[in-house]
């Protein structure tokens, strides 16, 4: 199967949650891919959303350094649901796994969270298990993008707003004379100025 033939979809913590809730009782492998600073935060995010549906679900999360470890873990904890932290998994490790499938085949789900070049070495190198995650592989959301252009689009209107630019704004709220309105507020906290805001407004 070749990595373009593999449609990732973003799917946020709480929606993919809900689809692998759904899919409780059978033997299911997934693949949740994020970014290398953000791996730690899908898990947790994850992990939250996943429990919050049953309280009682046995939930493992397993960072093992190398597939052996991974099959090592999962011959000691088969929990009903395993997030793998496999952001540090290589070529080999993946290949390894694709070898030793049946070491890893339970009944319950286990989602590989890792990095999209990692991914890329598991499409390369591991075929069989790439057949296994089938249509589920996720992509977890970047947030920052989104949030940059939620703030530049404020910021446009603020300006169209006061018929202002942004160091308008500065200048007026360094020199006192800065109108109380809270859009005023606003825009400088936006700016990453809100030292600039008087505490007794």
């Amino acid at each position: 199967m070749a990595i373009e033939a593999m449609s990732v979809g973003r799917r946020g913590p709480a929606e993919l949650a809900l689809r692998l809730n759904a899919l409780r009782g059978t033997a299911v492998y997934a693949a949740y891919l994020a970014a290398p600073d953000k791996i730690d935060a899908a898990i947790a995010e994850l992990h939250e959303e996943l429990q919050g549906f049953d309280p009682s679900a046995a939930i493992s999360v397993s960072s093992p350094h190398s597939a052996a470890a991974l099959i090592f873990a999962l011959a000691a904890d088969p929990a009903e649901i395993l997030l793998v932290q496999a952001s540090a998994f290589s070529a080999a490790d993946w290949a390894v796994l694709d070898r030793r499938r049946s070491a890893i085949a339970h009944r319950g789900l286990l989602i590989f969270l890792t990095t999209q070049a990692s991914f890329d070495e598991l499409m390369r190198c591991a075929p069989n298990l790439a057949s296994w995650l089938g249509g589920q592989v996720f992509a977890y959301p970047d947030r920052e993008p989104q949030l940059a252009a939620h703030r530049e689009r404020r910021l446009a209107a603020l300006r169209a707003w006061a018929s202002r630019s942004d160091s308008d704004v500065v200048e007026a709220a360094r020199a006192g004379t800065l109108p109380p309105d809270p859009e005023y507020a606003e825009w400088l906290v936006l700016l990453g100025h809100g030292e600039l805001l008087d505490p007794t407004a």
